[in-house]
């Protein structure tokens, strides 16, 4: 999609109804230049696009009700319209929203354009949701204070990841989902309301699910909230490294690399303490039998084969002296007679084949028994140990960071000390909100052990119906999609989540002149890195870099989904990217990087730039790119006494942006190219 022209009748500061802007659809020359000072339009034109589509407007845009441009009011004129004409996949479209300040109302009206004849689209909403998704817009559409907002609680470099990939639609199909297996179970509750056990199953599995999601949705609260204060937490601590106090910054570094060596311990600690537990699972019934095994084997050696024949005289032997009625010392032994007797009741005792296998089978188990427990024995040692070690090694680690603490706030310094107030203050609440989380994530590791408990309590008392049949393998069904659905949405942004990334690191490594790379963490949000590893305290200037470039790479992940065919995800988008005032506290350096950047990877851009913006590096990077370049000159009925005509040199042409004793207060279009 890109936008052809944009026609403003009495729009807030746009008087009367000829104010229009053409802008560049060229492919090579795709840049729009537009320059106003503050307060005369720049804004207007990034918002009525924004209205004209949604109805809506960006959170810094004020008196949202006042649409009606004051003049035109005074004349009697009370409508105003914005009317933006667009090209889609090779046709032509024009989206007209009108105002009318009496019902203080607005309606929508969509035209396809063929051969200038206006044919109205009666799923206007719905061709607009296909040319621009409402929940990407506000990628595209970009006030540079949004911009500096990122990563930050109001956006979210998550929500945006998610809004861009369309995951709206798929969450909604999950919840729609999740209501279809909840009526499905109260249908069988009603069904076999006489089965008293498996309807008592079954509420309590309802019960047990909806704790578990009211425990999941508690579980995403505070990891949000824990989100938010780690990025408080981060900027504290870049705000303490960047004081011009230098032993606060020494100290604070050597607080970090020793907070980053306890955090390694305590994963290693971790590990050793799931190694222990390995043990104890393999080999730990082992020890119980350690003792049992002992006893065992004097047993088998010392008593199993006392009243025994010893070997090799056995059972077989005793049948040879009753068949040949002589005993082995020559001795007649005869049926009915007392040796005969006495020998016949020695197969009692005799050794059996059977016997000696078994006896074989217990010597050797129980050896193995005792062996492995000794093994068992000694790796668990091992593990203890290093587990002391590390409990060691941790609780020096402590000290060492407290008593670094301690001398960080020994420093008589009035800025230091309030950064430390707001560092202790985030850290409490950081540390009272993990205790929090673990004594969730344990409730919700129970929850899930109940509800698959009263799954299986469930599937013992179903009733052999065959409806209940049918709609409990409809929700066994659905459960499936649901799980597949979750799991599909987390693969699909972990793989964003890099590639983006990737894309954000080719843009630093040409234009930062810093040695370092962006690391996006867990929570999705960006991290710039040394090679060590260490975090890189940003400037100012640094973090609206970064932000430019993430939209930037949001924009190319949006057009290279354009084309997706998942029946999963909404397919991307290709739009303008249009951004009012995107250079902010950039230096010459960054400004010049970002001129360069910005016109590359968008298909159209829409630059609104105040005079101080375009000073400098930005004109001569960018005018190869520019293909309409516009002024908004700002009429006042007043004079202009010691007021500044606010000039603007533009390829050597200065242009007076204020004009005073006008016949109207407002905003009129110079084209400049």
């Amino acid at each position: 999609m890109k936008i052809k022209r944009i026609k403003l009748s009495d729009f807030r500061q746009f008087h009367n109804k000829n104010n229009i802007i053409e802008f560049s659809t060229d492919n090579d020359r795709n840049v729009t230049l537009i320059h106003a000072e503050n307060g005369v339009g720049k804004t207007t034109i990034l918002n009525s696009i924004l209205w004209c589509f949604y109805e809506k407007f960006t959170p810094d845009f004020e008196n949202k009700n006042n649409l009606v441009n004051i003049d035109s009011l005074i004349q009697g004129i009370n409508e105003c319209e914005v009317e933006v004409e667009f090209l889609h996949e090779g046709k032509t479209y024009s989206a007209t929203r009108r105002y009318q300040e009496a019902t203080r109302s607005s309606f929508l009206e969509v035209f396809f354009i063929d051969n200038g004849n206006y044919q109205p689209i009666r799923s206007d909403k719905q061709l607009l949701n296909s040319v621009i998704p409402e929940e990407m817009a506000e990628y595209f559409l970009f006030h540079g204070e949004g911009i500096s907002q990122l990563q930050s609680k109001e956006i979210s470099f998550r929500n945006a990841i998610r809004d861009v990939l369309g995951f709206n639609l798929a969450n909604q199909a999950i919840e729609d989902m999740e209501v279809i297996k909840n009526n499905w179970q109260s249908k069988i509750l009603k069904n076999n309301a006489e089965e008293s056990k498996y309807n008592k199953a079954l509420t309590e599995l309802t019960s047990a699910e909806s704790k578990l999601k009211e425990n999941q949705v508690r579980q995403k609260k505070i990891n949000e909230d824990l989100n938010f204060l780690s990025y408080d937490k981060k900027d504290i601590d870049e705000k303490i490294l960047n004081c011009k106090v230098l032993d606060a910054n020494e100290i604070k570094k050597e607080i970090f690399q020793s907070e980053k060596s306890k955090d390694r311990r305590n994963d290693d600690l971790l590990h050793q303490e799931k190694q222990k537990q390995r043990l104890i699972q393999i080999y730990g019934w082992r020890v119980f039998g350690f003792e049992l095994s002992e006893d065992s084997l004097d047993f088998i050696d010392t008593k199993t084969l006392t009243g025994r024949i010893p070997a090799p005289y056995d059972e077989t032997l005793v049948n040879d002296i009753l068949s040949s009625s002589k005993c082995i010392c020559g001795r007649s032994v005869k049926n009915g007679s007392l040796e005969y007797s006495v020998i016949v009741n020695l197969l009692d005792r005799a050794n059996t084949y059977e016997i000696k296998a078994n006896l074989m089978k217990a010597r050797s188990f129980a050896q193995v028994i005792g062996k492995e427990a000794r093994s068992f024995i000694e790796e668990f040692s091992v593990a203890n140990k290093k587990i002391n070690d590390l409990q060691h090694e941790i609780s020096d680690l402590e000290g060492k960071i407290t008593n670094l603490n301690a001398q960080l706030d020994r420093i008589d310094d009035t800025h230091l000390k309030s950064l430390r107030i707001r560092e202790k203050d985030i850290s409490f609440n950081i540390s009272r909100l993990e205790s929090t989380l673990n004594n969730l994530m344990r409730e919700i590791e129970n929850c899930n052990i109940s509800v698959q408990q009263k799954k299986r309590e469930a599937e013992k008392y179903m009733p052999n119906s065959g409806e209940t049949f049918k709609i409990q393998e409809r929700i066994y069904y659905i459960q499936k999609l649901i799980d597949f659905s979750n799991n599909k949405i987390k693969t699909t942004e972990n793989d964003s989540k890099y590639r983006i990334a990737n894309f954000v690191n080719e843009i630093l490594e040409k234009f930062s002149r810093k040695a370092f790379k962006v690391k996006m963490s867990n929570d999705f949000n960006f991290e710039m890195v040394r090679e060590d590893g260490g975090i890189v305290a940003k400037s100012k200037g640094e973090k609206l870099l970064l932000n430019l470039a993430f939209v930037s790479a949001l924009i190319r992940l949006a057009a290279q989904r354009s084309n997706a065919q998942s029946k999963f995800l909404q397919p991307g988008t290709v739009a303008p990217f249009i951004i009012d005032a995107p250079f902010g506290e950039l230096d010459e350096a960054y400004r010049k990087a970002t001129s360069h950047f910005l016109p590359e990877n968008s298909e159209q851009l829409v630059l609104l730039l105040s005079s101080s913006h375009w000073r400098g590096t930005v004109g001569d990077e960018i005018k190869n790119k520019v293909g309409k370049e516009y002024v908004l000159i700002s009429h006042k009925k007043s004079t202009q006494g010691m007021k500044p005509l606010d000039e603007i040199i533009i390829d050597g042409n200065a242009i007076n942006q204020s004009h005073y004793n006008c016949a109207f207060d407002g905003t009129s279009i110079l084209e400049i190219k």
